[in-house]
């Protein structure tokens, strides 16, 4: 690896636990956030932020690489907006279990309602204890008639009683049902809450690490425009050069005027493309700014990053490093999570579904079941692809390493010829032009290599890095 661094839910009452509540996906909330910031960047392992950067950088117009990640990471708004939702969802969450709160206090409050039935106990015993007296031969006319008509009074209000309190059995039952199914909502409303908060925190988590790696290229892409405009600047000089010796020949017939005005117009295309450099240098420094909670118009200089010194190879593409990327791939895990509660909303209908609404589940768990063997296969596809990048990459920093070793010994020979009058003066300026552009591509080449090895680190540890 790389020898240089960067520094830089809930209790269930117990009402819920005697009944089987089904699942019925009403997706109340969904969470979907996308990053994109528009511009190709890479994070680092997220870092703990000094408390005091801020204050430390707050008069600075040069900084360090780390110095800029941290300031990214402070003035992240995405990352306020991430919080600012997950409160959102907190909120919403607590609203719900106000709600199953209440409707579990009326059902429980339902069970009060049963005391009628004392009263037509002791109705129904009475109304035996009158039959009972009316069998016994000893009574009288008169008091056969009076136990009579107290007997046919009563079972008249006990009949009506019972018709009574049939109906408000049938009635309570009706509201219960619809209670049951108000806590099925709402369960299902929490445990898609849940997820979002779930997927809430994933994504600030991978956001620190995503803006470092952010801000480290847009920081390194400032150090090479540097570099190349100062090689450009070089260029332009030996060429202003070359346009007035070719001035002078012809005046002297020495060369026809084609030869200058080929000379003049590649002075001209490269004066163009140097003011083409500082407007895109300036843009860049802009966009830096405004990621670091600078105005966009303030001074800034980047201070380069040391090169890597250790070129390794990747390691093996081999299917236990492709196991560890797909178990830490987060993705992965929603997918199968939907697909979890797909299967769940099938097996738990209790028959409530009909065959139509059953297909389309089923339909639903085959088409998750591709978009699993789908994302398995990108996250090989794509694992694959940077371990080849970055040995590509390593291969071309050693190729320049040595190209830029090779024309420092160059420019050394040319310096000592020109001292001995063996070169001119034009000559010494080109080979050092050589020098500055095997610097320039070993510069490019040595920061890319480590970005690569950045954005594994990231993808190792399951941080999303499909955008960058």
């Amino acid at each position: 690896m790389l020898s240089y661094s960067l520094e830089g839910l809930t209790a269930q009452s117990i009402f819920e636990r005697m009944i089987s509540l089904k699942k019925k996906t009403l997706k109340m909330i969904a969470s979907t956030v996308m990053l994109a910031f528009g511009i190709t960047v890479v994070p680092l392992p997220a870092l703990a932020v000094s408390s005091n950067i801020v204050a430390e950088t707050k008069d600075k117009n040069t900084l360090t690489i780390s110095q800029i990640q941290d300031l990214a990471v402070i003035y992240n708004d995405s990352a306020k907006n991430l919080q600012l939702q997950k409160k959102q969802l907190e909120l919403q969450e607590q609203t719900l279990r106000n709600n199953r709160r209440d409707i579990e206090n009326s059902i429980n409050s339902m069970g009060s309602a049963g005391s009628g039935n004392d009263g037509l106990a002791v109705m129904a015993q009475t109304i035996a204890s009158l039959k009972a007296q009316l069998q016994d031969p000893n009574l009288s006319e008169s008091e056969k008639s009076m136990l009579q008509s107290q007997l046919t009074a009563l079972t008249f209000q006990y009949e009506s009683a019972v018709m009574t309190q049939e109906s408000m059995a049938a009635s309570m039952q009706s509201s219960l049902d619809s209670a049951i199914s108000g806590i099925e909502q709402l369960n299902d409303s929490l445990d898609t809450i849940e997820n979002g908060k779930d997927d809430l925190n994933k994504y600030t988590k991978d956001l620190e690490t995503q803006m470092r790696y952010t801000a480290a290229n847009l920081a390194l892409g400032i150090v090479q425009m540097d570099k190349g405009i100062e090689l450009l600047e070089d260029q332009i000089a030996l060429t202003e050069q070359s346009v007035k010796i070719a001035e002078l020949q012809q005046k002297l017939g020495m060369n026809i005027s084609i030869d200058v005005e080929k000379q003049q117009a590649a002075l001209k295309e490269a004066q163009k493309g140097l003011e083409d450099q500082k407007e895109s240098l300036s843009n860049l420094k802009r966009t830096l700014n405004l990621l670091i909670g600078r105005n966009a118009g303030n001074p800034l200089e980047v201070v380069p990053m040391n090169l890597p010194v250790a070129i390794d190879p990747a390691p093996a593409y081999s299917e236990k490093l492709i196991k560890q990327f797909t178990d830490n791939n987060y993705t992965l895990k929603t997918l199968e999570r939907d697909k979890a509660e797909l299967k769940e909303d099938g097996k738990n209908s209790n028959g409530d579904l009909g065959s139509d609404e059953l297909k389309k589940i089923d339909y639903d768990i085959e088409a998750k079941n591709q978009d699993i063997k789908d994302q398995k296969q990108a996250i090989s596809d794509d694992l694959k692809a940077l371990l080849a990048k970055i040995n590509s990459d390593g291969e071309a920093y050693q190729v320049s390493r040595q190209k830029y070793v090779t024309e420092k010994k160059n420019f050394e020979y040319a310096q000592k010829k020109y001292e001995l009058g063996m070169i001119s003066s034009i000559q010494l300026q080109q080979a050092e032009l050589q020098l500055k552009q095997a610097e320039m591509t070993n510069m490019s080449n040595g920061y890319t290599y480590y970005l690569d090895w950045q954005k594994y680190y990231a993808a190792e540890k399951g941080v999303d890095m499909s955008k960058f």
